[in-house]
């Protein structure tokens, strides 16, 4: 199948050549990343361009194997029965002339000469010659029943040879034996049967050889002892003449012998490898008939199709053959219209592609520009006119999502401005606990100066509070600094609540030192006397723990009271991530304050959990990983 060359310009021509290029630099291998480099429109040009051709090409082909191949089985089914015929009537004129070769077993006269004894010709006498005159008497009225003979010749088994040239009477060459003759050989082995050679020259006569091809028997006497062998020359044209009256002028007729030897040909230059390639595909079949192609093997021979037909009574092969290109002469014209139809498909693929991929690239180069404004913080929207459709559709979601973005950025600098305000509000509040902290210190030395301690010890305590509110910020403190903490709060819980509560301390040795967040036991604390002194008959007691577990990696710190204990659901809400809107009071709101400061310092598994059964007090247990000074400075 040929391909039409289509000259495209602009773009697609430079979209071709980057693909074309893709592909040998690449070796075909990374074409797919190759092609996601390739521009949006480059990619629409070559996918329009692709969709007009290879249906066309695919279209087409189909269209000319179709067309070949009913073609080819019609001129093979025609071929066949001419070929049938051509080799029927080409035996029937060589069976014409094994009947003549039967003819001396009706003339007893010439068994008679066969039998007399050899003579040389220097030799003869009248009696000689009257006999070969005799004999030519006999022949003459043969020859002219078929105008195929050229001659007739005997043998006889004495070593006499007879005969009867048709053209000019020639007299017979007796220095020409045909005892070494492979015709001659293969006539005495058939023993009586009809012999057909294939083309030979014939120089029996006293005349130029001549090219013949010689049917031949063996006679036999009535005691079936041989009498001699009987050649009749057949004139080759014969085969011509039954070609000519079939009127095969455009086709190519060859006609082989059993052993492959070319008796004729239409062509008359040198067939030998013609005929062998056609045999060859003959003898692959390995039938008596069939279709063959003939590959072309030079100016003079071209590509050929055609059948061939075995005669098992000459044991020749009748090659008909027909040149390809006139058989597909009028196969080529649809092959034609398909390259045309390929090359305007292609054109106008070409010209659509370019049309719409100009009109789909357009409005996403502008999109692509506008991004790239944005991404300079230009958040400034196209302001071309909306396409219509999908783009249209991209168009404005793009519009809307750059706006958004403008009122973001917009609200997060006025977030930003409020934070930085709120900030300089906070600093501000800090100076109230400063000047707090400093007039609790005045009051207490007015206590020791006037000898009140326990006021004194009070105020003390208090201070000792606001300082550590004051570092709230810190990161780390040691376990020692928040349970001193936690013993100024308890003696101020003692003031309000006298005699209400008790406090042991179980401190494992070692765990002083670790470091812990600051103000994580204070609110707990608070919580063991608050709500564990409600409703309770006699003193509360608490106890605070720590210990280290996990071969000293984890500190465990517990505050556990036996009062009055909280109810199952709300424990599990207390446990829970984020207590409820109904929980956020401010015993609820210290623990989760507690849970969300260890998890987001240390992560889980760290944290926070509450445990109490109603009427059997309540145990909470918060757990960080061990560290000391010593660990954090190296």
């Amino acid at each position: 199948m040929e391909t039409a060359l289509v000259l495209i310009s602009g773009h697609a021509a430079e979209s071709i050549i980057l693909y074309n290029k893709a592909k040998i630099e690449t070796g075909g291998v990374p074409v797919v990343r190759r092609w996601n480099q390739l521009t949006y429109q480059s990619k629409l040009f070559l996918s329009f361009l692709m969709l007009g051709i290879i249906p066309s090409i695919v279209i087409g082909t189909m269209a000319y194997l179709k067309s070949v191949d009913t073609l080819e089985r019609r001129v093979s089914e025609d071929l066949r029965v001419i070929a049938g015929q051509l080799n029927e009537a080409i035996q029937r004129q060589v069976e014409d002339v094994d009947r003549f070769s039967t003819f001396p077993y009706f003339t007893p006269e010439i068994l008679e000469i066969l039998g007399e004894p050899y003579m040389p010709r220097e030799q003869w006498s009248y009696r000689e010659i009257e006999t070969q005159r005799q004999f030519a008497k006999l022949l003459v009225t043969y020859p002219s029943i078929s105008t195929t003979i050229q001659g007739i010749l005997f043998f006889s088994d004495k070593g006499n040879v007879y005969g009867y040239r048709v053209s000019d009477r020639s007299s017979i060459n007796e220095t020409v034996s045909p005892v070494e003759e492979p015709w001659y050989r293969e006539t005495q082995e058939r023993g009586g049967g009809i012999a057909i050679s294939g083309l030979r020259m014939e120089r029996q006569f006293n005349s130029p050889p001549f090219n013949t091809i010689t049917a031949s028997r063996v006679l036999l006497n009535d005691d079936f002892s041989t009498a001699g062998v009987i050649a009749i020359d057949i004139n080759p044209d014969f085969i011509q003449n039954i070609v000519r009256s079939f009127q095969l002028e455009t086709m190519h007729v060859l006609v082989a012998d059993e052993k492959g030897e070319l008796i004729y040909s239409t062509q008359g230059t040198d067939n030998r490898q013609f005929l062998d390639a056609a045999a060859a595909q003959a003898e692959k079949l390995g039938a008596t008939k069939g279709m063959i192609t003939v590959p072309e093997l030079s100016e003079s021979h071209p590509a050929a199709t055609g059948v061939y037909a075995y005669s098992d009574y000459l044991g020749w092969t009748t090659y008909l053959l027909i040149d390809r290109q006139e058989l597909l002469g009028d196969v080529n014209v649809i092959r034609n219209f398909t390259i045309i139809l390929v090359a305007v498909f292609t054109v106008l693929a070409a010209i659509l592609s370019l049309l719409l991929a100009r009109g789909l690239s357009k409005p996403i180069r502008r999109l692509i520009s506008s991004m790239r404004e944005v991404e300079l913080g230009v958040f400034a929207p196209p302001t071309e006119p909306l396409a219509k459709g999908e783009l249209g559709q991209l168009h404005l979601s793009y519009v809307t999502m750059v706006r958004r973005l403008d009122m973001l950025i917009q609200s997060i600098e006025e977030k930003e401005r409020q934070k930085r305000e709120a900030e300089l509000y906070a600093l501000r509040a800090r100076i109230a606990p400063h000047f707090l902290y400093n007039t609790i210190n005045s009051i207490r030395m007015l206590a020791v100066l006037q000898q009140s301690d326990a006021i004194a010890k009070l105020l003390l305590s208090l201070g000792k509070l606001l300082h550590a509110n004051m570092k709230l910020d810190s990161e780390l403190v040691p376990l020692s600094a928040e349970l001193e903490l936690l013993h100024h709060y308890v003696r101020l819980m003692e003031l309000r609540y006298t005699n209400r509560f008790q406090v042991e301390w179980q401190i494992q040795e070692g765990t002083p030192d670790a470091l812990v967040l600051p103000m994580i036991l204070q609110p707990l604390m608070e919580n063991a006397i608050f709500h564990g002194s409600l409703n309770k008959d006699g003193v509360l007691q608490i106890e605070v723990g720590a210990t280290l577990v996990g071969d000293g990696t984890e500190l465990v710190i517990w505050i556990e009271d036996n009062g009055q204990g909280i109810e199952a659901g709300r424990v599990a809400e207390l446990n829970a991530e984020t207590p409820k809107a109904a929980l956020q009071e401010r015993a609820s709101i210290g623990m989760a304050n507690v849970r969300d400061r260890i998890q987001l310092r240390f992560g889980l598994p760290y944290t926070l959990k509450v445990e109490s059964e109603q009427g059997a007090g309540t145990r909470v247990t918060v757990n960080v990983p061990y560290q000391s000074p010593s660990g954090l400075d190296s």
